[in-house]
């Protein structure tokens, strides 16, 4: 029976262990399923480095009072851009769901709710948004699940259909996990 509590015991500490390092693992990362050029039904995840001073989630930078999240391929020391990205601009701190192009009250430097995709197309960079001119062509969502404090955790979900050279992007299946940095 002492046998059995003391391997029961070290299964525990070790499960315990590994949910830790799986949790801090998820932590600054972002994925979603792209469908459009050259893009088919393709799983993309971005490892954020949370020491680049760009990632993470942001609410009180240059007068602003509503979240930014930033997630890239970056690494600490490189010299170079990322290849990946997603920056995301939400229209409240807090939980809850808002369309793309939802306008955003007092938005000084952004004036609406949107998720805009980085992404390598044979080596070229591409960057797809939503189209503020035909909203409707590129409808969209994005929920915030989760929204800790300053140092705690910032999660939730996006969608929807992105352009760029009048090519469609459809994306689905955005989920992302950061640290919230102001």
């Amino acid at each position: 029976m002492k046998k059995e509590i003391k391997l029961l015991s070290v299964v525990m500490v070790l499960l315990t262990i590994s949910c830790s390092v799986w949790a801090q693992a998820a932590k600054n990362q972002v994925t979603y399923t792209i469908d459009g050029g050259a893009f088919h039904h393709q799983l993309i995840t971005i490892n954020s480095d949370p020491k680049v001073m760009e990632n993470g989630a942001w609410t009180n930078i240059a007068g602003r009072t509503y979240p930014k999240i930033n997630l890239d391929d970056k690494s600490m020391n490189s010299k170079k851009g990322p290849n990946w990205a997603v920056d995301i601009v939400f229209n409240k701190v807090g939980t809850g769901t808002a369309k793309v192009n939802d306008l955003i009250a007092n938005g000084l430097l952004d004036h609406r709710v949107y998720f805009i995709l980085q992404v390598m197309v044979n080596g070229e960079t591409k960057f797809l948004s939503s189209d503020s001119k035909k909203p409707a062509q590129t409808p969209g969502t994005i929920t915030i699940t989760k929204f800790g404090p300053v140092g705690g955790t910032v999660e939730g979900n996006f969608q929807g259909t992105l352009i760029n050279n009048d090519i469609k992007y459809t994306i689905t299946g955005g989920h992302f996990v950061t640290g919230r940095k102001s």
